[in-house]
């Protein structure tokens, strides 16, 4: 009678076990539709250099800082107060890889340290904001991966 519960009980749980999975089926493609284009009048598309209220360029950030050239680094910026900035790193070696990278490009580029240790890769300096805030513009036309420049004042 012991081997017949034991026996019993072995062929429930082998039958319990041995349920069968239920897959999900695999989805059907569906077709790409091909859509005509609508006869309406086309709408001005902006554009970065495009003014935006006040006569400045849209999507531009700015910061207002000291700075100086890092370490090994000679600029002449002379009284230029505005600088288009590539890149911001906290490691002086990744500045020094943009500033490559922009060098084979045909950029002139300096490396900046601001006052918080961090450096800021400039491509330009500027006397006057609406000239670097155009070069901005054109930089973003020019090369989609750096749409993430910004403009650097020079606090005084």
């Amino acid at each position: 009678m012991k081997n017949l519960n034991l026996l019993l009980l072995l062929f429930l749980v082998v039958l319990a076990g041995c349920k069968t999975q239920k897959i999900a089926p695999k989805p059907i493609p569906v077709a790409q539709e091909k859509v005509a284009p609508a006869a309406t009048t086309p709408v001005p598309q902006a554009t970065a250099a495009t003014p935006a209220k006040q006569g400045k360029p849209a999507n531009i950030s700015s910061k207002e800082e000291r700075f100086s050239t890092a370490t090994g680094e000679t600029a002449d910026y002379g009284a230029n107060r505005y600088f288009v900035i590539m890149g911001s790193f906290s490691v002086l070696e990744n500045a020094k890889r943009l500033k490559e990278t922009l060098t084979s490009e045909n950029f002139h580029p300096v490396i900046l340290k601001n006052e918080s240790g961090m450096f800021r890769v400039c491509g330009n300096s500027y006397a006057e904001e609406g000239a670097a805030r155009a070069r901005i513009a054109e930089v973003r036309a020019q090369f989609s991966k750096y749409s993430d420049i910004w403009l650097l004042i020079r606090k005084q």
